[in-house]
């Protein structure tokens, strides 16, 4: 890409949050970061920080930058030009030296979620009612499109197909409710393991797990963003 096409592909997704992945040395590691501005081909980031300090980075330095709003998710080879403050946001300006790749990803990015579940069977309860009651299991990851959790082996076995009526907590004060679909389950000792598929829910659900799911994405950036 010419210096134009740069300039146009991030003016694209300026102010956006990003990622900057340093791939060698002392401070190798994934950093959250934001595009502040774009000029003469060049590309200005919020200087990442480490602890109470900035990120040691220094020019002509390589890394990576990561971007995953507004369009579909990018990694670019970046190299370390200078260092500015603008309105008293430390800048470090970068400029390509790789072209884009586009990061393969799920259709619905997964985080893990280590949250308690209770759980209670449609499926049950409609053969035979009044035997269902609520039973617990504990989470492993989360999406979008649906949850696996954990739960000890019982008498009536989960089973592909069963729609099970779920409440978490994202939060402490907010309880979330859901109905979902079994659609696997594997046996590990007196454990099951249950892939679920959320049935659907209303807006305001599913703008809380958006949220939830950026904020765990943001803090295990590494973990969701690889080569």
């Amino acid at each position: 890409m010419d210096e134009r096409s740069w300039a146009e592909f991030f003016e694209k997704v300026i102010n956006t949050k990003v990622v900057i992945k340093v791939k060698y040395g002392l401070y190798k590691g994934s950093y959250p970061s934001r595009i502040e501005d774009v000029r003469d081909g060049a590309v200005a980031v919020s200087h990442p920080f480490l602890k109470n300090g900035l990120v040691p980075l220094y020019k002509d330095t390589i890394l990576d930058l990561i971007t995953f709003e507004k369009q579909p998710p990018m990694i670019i080879q970046m190299k370390v030009l200078r260092r500015s403050i603008s309105n008293g946001i430390p800048l470090l300006w970068l400029f390509p030296s790789g072209e884009p790749v586009k990061i393969q990803r799920r259709r619905y990015a997964r985080v893990s979620c280590y949250m308690e579940i209770a759980f209670f069977s449609l499926s049950r309860e409609k053969k035979a009612p009044f035997s269902a009651s609520w039973e617990e299991a504990r989470g492993l990851d989360i999406s979008l499109g649906g949850i696996r959790m954990r739960s000890k082996v019982r008498e009536e076995s989960l089973e592909e197909g069963d729609r099970l009526y779920l409440r978490f907590n994202m939060d402490p004060n907010e309880e979330i409710y859901m109905i979902s679909n079994v659609v696997r389950v594997i046996r590990e000792g007196e454990f099951l393991e249950s892939g679920l598929q959320f049935e659907g829910y209303p807006r305001f659900t599913e703008r809380r797990l958006i949220q939830f799911i950026r904020s765990k994405e943001l803090r295990n950036a590494k973990d969701v963003f690889h080569d």
